[in-house]
């Protein structure tokens, strides 16, 4: 058993009264958790106070114990037969999950482990170890994965060799030098998992191949471990009084933890020893790195994601799945572990690929093919849109198609409730004075729900113009109006590159779903004439409309209308009613390029401020009132504190016009940061300042930039004098910045001239404006919130007058 001291320093600090461990208050007389039997308070008053927080877990581990109790006394009185034998926990060991009668406890007492450990103490990860290891003895080919499992606890606890000695079994057991590569798991025996002392400083590219991804993680993190461990004993780092020959410096003299491996090598070395072996561990750990990234190249990034993802119920070798399940099995090990977090965070900066956007990543979609276009075809006739069937006469729009996030962007649609590739637009025209002298019409189409109290619909509208989309000269009227409409929901959104393989058109208009589903069929045959041989009413909507949906059919994006009462359209026909009196018709068609949900063009609004703090609110609350006064007097400023909260205000349309980050939690969401890089491509002002600078260590620096395409990287940390580079604003902020002021910043290396507000002497920039796609990009790395720092945040949100 592990003494508490020699624990790594995460879980021993969490291994006391949870009231009291948060404030390094004392503990004394712990009395243990009644309930879950792993968890310890100092008395009754804490128990209660901790118990809204507890509840869960605590629930959750007395229900699976229960169960597994149940699961263990049948077992254990079953009398035997031809399927399971007498005392199957004598008789059968070795051979449980084979003996397909014992899988119902096997898979209870995977479920009581696994519950054990939402608890992170160190009563909870022994107890689930120990669950775990006896579960190996009683089925020794694992076919539940446990040994993916095991490595991480034992880290945990700080039982590093019995760690290696584990996965170095598992990786040998089955090569050619044991037992002519054919070990019999059956054969009870035979030698289980019998390696004990194994050389954890030896080179591992013989057999690291051998392991699956948690072990593999688990291994590269027991290297740094000791890489690190080792490290803090070289000269070069410590001011020893002199180099040790025989006595080495105590563990306690060090402000970091030492493993026990580090603890007992360091005795059987000098210090002359220490840095080749420390550069030794490096180059292997580098390797175990390499090797990860690999096997699963999303794992690395979704260790550092704080992201909650749901697991997944099967993987492949490679994939997404495969890599939330290893975080899963591995992520408490590498945050329990000194420094290693820190040093994966570097790492992982150097892999940082550009995100592309949730277009790039659409499923088996050609890029040619959803390619923003703005072509108008005249439709041939190779396609028609259908008519939607709906269940029954009452069906509702909005009870079928309820809102749903979907893609990468996780953005609400109307979306099918059995088909989550089928999603549903509403559209709608309408004209005063129809049919009468100076008639004036508009249309609308709505792409998107609203949601809560912070989602807003996404809809377009537009007066319907006075030429045609092929240059013709028209008069209004509801009908044409009807069509622009449906016209609209086809080009002003890309359906593909949003994931959907059907749009369904849902339209009050008998004119637009029975001509585009029945008569438009005779009026292409018949050369666009009616069957008394007049010309076809508005010919040239016709036939963009058609054309639209061919392009629509060459993509793979099948087109259904739906006829459905008006008093299902309302959100439609009030926004088309309403733009009928915002300014004059144009008098050219509209050429709107097509689009993606992820990346749609704003529609004029309300400027909004969208603050993200998602880590430290409280902070930014008392230490930028000031700025925060001075914002909010001129605008409003909407707050997201959660990850949820972050991405429903972010997918939000029109999206928000400038989104101030105040602190480094979007970086530890990756979701969330390639959601704010979608608004900002979009045209968004994004600003990076306030305690974003004080709390971003040199990997999410890195890859905060990186994933935008920016070859930004993290500088000095210091204060020094800043000036104003004055060639790069304009003569009104040159008025209203200070030229110069003392700033204690994080500066940042890689900015072009043309993008530098402020630097220092040695021309370290503390400030930076850029332009990325239709949007501006701001980073303030003022630690301290100077006063011209303030000025200068409110010139970037464009406050400043």
């Amino acid at each position: 058993m592990a003494l508490f001291g020699d624990i790594p320093f995460g879980l021993a600090t969490e291994s006391g009264c949870p009231v009291c461990y948060p404030k390094m208050r004392p503990q004394t007389q712990l009395l243990l958790c009644s309930g879950c039997k792993v968890v310890q308070y100092c008395g009754v008053d804490h128990q209660k106070e901790h118990r809204p927080e507890h509840k869960a877990a605590c629930t959750s581990i007395i229900k699976s114990r229960a169960k597994l109790e149940k699961e263990e006394t049948a077992l254990r009185t079953h009398p035997g037969d031809i399927f399971l034998p007498r005392d199957v926990f004598e008789n059968g060991v070795g051979r449980f999950w084979g003996l397909v009668e014992t899988r119902g406890y096997m898979r209870a007492r995977f479920a009581a482990a696994d519950a054990l450990l939402q608890i992170d103490t160190i009563k909870a990860v022994e107890k689930a170890l120990a669950h775990f290891q006896d579960m190996l003895r009683l089925c020794r080919s694992d076919n539940l994965g446990i040994r993916d499992v095991v490595p991480g606890l034992l880290l945990r606890l700080g039982r590093e060799q019995e760690c290696y000695d584990f996965l170095k079994w598992w990786a040998v057991i089955d090569d050619e030098h044991h037992y002519n590569g054919s070990y019999d798991w059956g054969d009870v025996s035979l030698p289980y998992l019998d390696i004990r002392g194994a050389d954890a400083f030896e080179a591992v590219d013989a057999f690291a191949s051998h392991l699956s991804l948690s072990q593999l993680v688990i291994l590269a993190l027991l290297k740094l471990r000791l890489s690190l461990d080792i490290e803090t004993y070289d000269p070069q780092y410590e001011d020893f009084e002199s180099p040790w020959l025989s006595c080495p410096p105590s563990p306690t003299e060090f402000m970091r933890p030492i493993g026990e491996i580090a603890q007992k090598k360091i005795r059987t070395i000098t210090s002359s020893n220490v840095p080749e072996i420390s550069e030794l561990l490096k180059d292997q750990y580098q390797a175990l790195f390499r090797m990860v990234h690999k096997t699963n190249p999303h794992f690395w990034e979704a260790l550092v994601d704080a992201s909650e993802e749901c697991l997944p119920s099967a993987y492949s070798r490679g994939s997404v799945e495969e890599a939330i399940l290893g975080v899963y099995q591995c992520k408490k090990a590498w945050e329990e572990s000194y420094d290693a977090i820190i040093m994966i965070e570097s790492d992982i900066g150097k892999l940082t690929e550009v995100y592309e956007g949730p277009a790039a990543a659409s499923h088996n979609v050609n890029a040619r093919e959803v390619a923003a276009t703005s072509e108008r075809r005249r439709g041939s006739g190779r396609a028609f849109p259908s008519k939607f069937c709906a269940p029954t006469t009452n069906t509702r729009p909005d009870n079928l198609f309820p809102p749903s996030r979907t893609g990468q962007g996780q953005i609400y649609h109307f979306v099918h409730r059995n088909n989550q590739k089928k999603a549903l637009a509403y559209a709608d025209g309408a004209c005063s004075d129809n049919g009468q002298q100076n008639p004036q019409a508009a249309w609308a189409a709505v792409l998107r729900p609203s949601v809560g109290d912070n989602i807003r619909p996404c809809f377009v509208s537009g007066r319907l113009e006075l030429k045609g989309p092929f240059g013709d000269e028209s008069v209004a009227t509801s009908n044409r109006a009807e069509l622009r409409a449906a016209i609209a929901v086809l080009r002003r959104n890309d359906w593909r590159a949003d994931g959907f393989t059907s749009v369904v058109i849902a339209t009050d208009s008998s004119y637009l779903v029975d001509g585009a589903t029945g008569w438009a069929r005779n009026w292409v045959r018949n050369g666009w004439k009616t069957q008394t041989g007049g010309s076809v009413k508005n010919q040239d909507l016709w036939e963009l409309f058609l054309g639209d949906v061919e392009k629509c059919r060459e993509t793979g994006l099948d087109v259904e209308l739906w006829k459905i009462p008006r008093e299902m359209n309302e959100v439609a026909d009030a926004v088309a009613k309403e733009t009928i009196h915002k300014g004059a018709a144009p008098t050219d068609f509209e050429n709107i390029r097509l689009g993606s949900s992820a990346a749609s063009a704003r529609t004029p609004g309300e400027p909004r401020v969208l603050c993200l703090c998602l880590e430290y609110e409280s902070m930014f609350n008392d230490i930028y009132a000031s700025l925060i006064s001075r914002i909010t007097a001129k605008t409003k400023m909407d707050r997201a504190t959660t990850q949820k909260a972050a991405l429903d205000m972010l997918t939000q349309n029109p999206p928000p016009s400038v989104i101030f980050v105040t602190d480094a939690g979007v970086v530890n969401f990756m979701k969330v940061w390639e959601r704010v890089i979608d608004c900002l491509r979009g045209g968004s002002t994004v600003v990076l300042a306030a305690s974003f600078s004080s709390f971003v260590n040199e990997g999410q620096f890195n890859r905060c930039f990186g994933k935008i395409g920016l070859p930004w990287k993290r500088g000095g940390y210091h204060r020094t004098n800043v000036s104003l580079r004055s060639r790069v604003v304009d003569d009104r902020l040159k008025k209203q910045l200070l030229p110069t002021y003392s700033q204690k910043a994080l500066y940042v290396q890689g900015v072009a001239g043309s993008d530098v507000w402020y630097a220092g002497e040695l021309d370290e920039v503390a400030v930076a404006f850029t332009k990325v796609g239709n949007g501006m990009l701001g980073y303030v790395g003022d630690v301290n919130g100077e006063d011209g720092s303030e000025a200068v945040v409110l010139a970037m949100l464009g406050l400043l007058n």
